[in-house]
């Protein structure tokens, strides 16, 4: 897949709906597909596809830089007036990185969740970015998916972090949230959290939590299968008995204070 093949992909999307927090949005991946097979019946083959979240018909997708090195260890360093865009992803990076590795068992192994052809980077916690908007100052929104294993199997924690919602309390009637079997929101003392909890026939569960702070919105979720889902509506195998991480852990994380794009 090309650059002007995602861009289509993109543009078609982005008029429907908001993405997911991971890499798991129906529209990229079936467009990806589609694009795929179209090269493949032309003769023209091994097209890869790029990583990218649906954020806006006229977002501008920026890619990670080759030479990016991993991004590790608990100073992560604070927000300044001055960072660059580069020195923001880093950052919250490494606080991503700190603050869900913490949570984990010591010798677990956790892997970039990537889509076909994507090579993934060094660290597994380096958060991909794009652009809400072409012009400078445009809002940014930082994402990554990983899997995550140890002896009890394998699942999943997805990250997104976007621009403050611009209204009120959190609202378990809101469109963009996922689909889910149980819904609670309420106030904390750093925004309106919601938390969100399913289980599908074959076992598969799914905590979200998200967290409208006044500089951020912070969304993380975990499940109990590290697969990718392929957007066509297939169940993703059951790996361990829970999800990776537990409702309390995804709160922990959310209120880090250091999520402050």
């Amino acid at each position: 897949m090309d650059d002007l093949d995602v861009r289509s992909a993109l543009t078609e999307y982005v008029t429907e709906a908001e993405p997911p927090i991971g890499l798991t949005e129906d529209g990229v991946l079936a467009a990806g597909r589609r694009s795929r097979r179209r090269r493949l019946s032309a003769g023209i083959a091994g097209a890869a596809l790029a990583v990218v979240a649906i954020l806006g018909a006229a977002f501008m997708v920026i890619a990670p830089p080759r030479s990016d090195e991993p991004v590790a260890g608990d100073h992560c360093g604070t927000k300044t007036s001055d960072e660059t865009e580069q020195q923001v992803r880093t950052r919250l990076s490494c606080v991503v990185s700190a603050a869900v590795r913490s949570r984990l068992a010591p010798g677990v192994r956790i892997e970039r969740i990537t889509i076909p052809g994507e090579t993934p980077p060094a660290d597994p916690f380096l958060l991909n970015f794009i652009r809400a908007g072409e012009t400078e100052g445009a809002p940014m929104f930082y994402f990554l998916g990983v899997r995550v294993s140890d002896e009890r199997g394998t699942g999943a924690v997805y990250v997104r972090i976007g621009p403050p919602p611009g209204y009120g309390m959190a609202n378990c009637a809101a469109r963009d949230l996922p689909k889910s079997d149980a819904c609670s929101q309420r106030q904390i003392a750093e925004g309106g959290l919601i938390e969100l909890g399913s289980q599908n026939h074959a076992g598969l569960t799914t905590h979200t939590t998200r967290l409208y702070r006044p500089s951020a919105t912070i969304t993380i979720s975990t499940n109990n299968s590290g697969a990718l889902d392929s957007g066509e509506g297939a169940d993703l195998p059951v790996q361990r008995a829970e999800p990776t991480l537990t409702s309390a852990q995804l709160q922990e994380i959310a209120v880090n204070p250091g999520l402050v794009p």
